[in-house]
């Protein structure tokens, strides 16, 4: 029985694994479209920047030195190679490798995402638990009340209000993050709040789902108490759902942290995503978006072969 559980893993790892490879040759397929049908001229926006009175043979020089001229299908294949080689293109904005760009970008990112993800995991389960322990008491009420005015609010208007309050008016955290942990306390709780408040609903209501199966009635049966069963065997079938939704808020906080992390001044990979857009740097944009789909697609394939391995009910449903 091992053997043919260890089998189904394997042909399932290695089914999400091709999956993976075709999503993102597709996602590098789109960025490159990005670049070329955006209707920027990368050439001219890097002459017009060093002078506005640039002529169309100067344009021309470094639209031929960029390689814009090329056919399609030369561009194409010219931007896989690079892709796979981590060569993203050079900047418009500083004239510097994007792939740099974003490496300065991303640590700091990542470590907010991680310590806003600690809370969600954290709290998630504790609420969601509690919750299904104590259904319809006053605890469970107030969580719902709580979860549903958490779900509406904007993490850049929570991120203001934290700000305001435990940085101006209660001087414990800095104004300004100076890339400390305590200063990424604040910027991960406003990216948290929200996820925590859908992730708690979610589980819950697959908690109360798994509540109705046959093996729970069984363990009551036996006398094991509701906190036996939701912490023993009920959670770990019901997690899928909710690693599956954690996956996916936690690669979208990538591309989506920009206003977070202009409200505390955090050059990460948000802002420069922000900031390519507004000075229309097409490979900035596509490169920073490139990066953030990607990690989306990883982040999706991760959390289904770990639902597989963890909830054998799920692994069954889905192969």
């Amino acid at each position: 029985m091992d053997v043919l559980n260890k089998g189904s893993i394997g042909r399932r790892i290695l089914k999400r694994l091709v999956s993976f490879i075709i999503v993102i040759w597709g996602v590098v397929t789109l960025s490159f479209c990005l670049q070329v049908f955006t209707g920027t001229d990368p050439a001219e926006m890097i002459v017009r920047k060093n002078s506005i009175f640039a002529t169309e043979e100067q344009i021309q020089a470094v639209r031929e030195q960029l390689g814009l001229d090329a056919p399609f299908h030369e561009r194409y294949f010219d931007y896989i190679t690079g892709v796979a080689t981590g060569d993203l293109g050079t900047a418009i904005t500083n004239r510097q490798p994007v792939i740099e760009n974003i490496k300065a970008a991303l640590p700091v990112t990542c470590t907010v995402i991680v310590m806003a993800m600690a809370w969600v995991i954290l709290f998630t389960v504790i609420l969601s638990a509690i919750s299904v322990i104590r259904k319809n008491g006053i605890f469970d009420n107030v969580t719902r009340i709580i979860c549903i005015i958490g779900i509406c609010v904007p993490s850049f208007w929570l991120a203001l209000i934290l700000l305001t309050a435990f940085a101006v008016n209660i001087p414990i955290f800095h104004v300004i993050a100076d890339g400390s942990i305590k200063s990424l306390i604040l910027p991960s709780i406003a990216m948290a709040v929200p996820i925590i408040c859908i992730s708690t609903r979610v589980l819950r209501a697959s908690v109360l789902n798994e509540l109705k199966s046959d093996y729970v009635l069984y363990a009551k049966a036996r006398g094991f108490s509701n906190s036996q069963i939701v912490f023993g065997e009920v959670l770990r079938n019901a997690l899928p759902a909710a690693i599956t939704l954690f996956a996916q808020y936690c690669a979208a906080l990538f591309g989506t942290s920009a206003l977070v992390e202009s409200v505390f001044s955090i050059d990460g990979l948000g802002i420069y995503l922000m900031e390519s857009c507004e000075s229309m740097d097409v490979y900035g944009i596509s490169g920073a978006i490139l990066v953030c789909a990607v990690l989306f697609v990883l982040f999706n394939t991760v959390a289904d072969i770990l639902s597989s391995m963890i909830c054998p009910a799920y692994r069954r449903k889905r192969v």
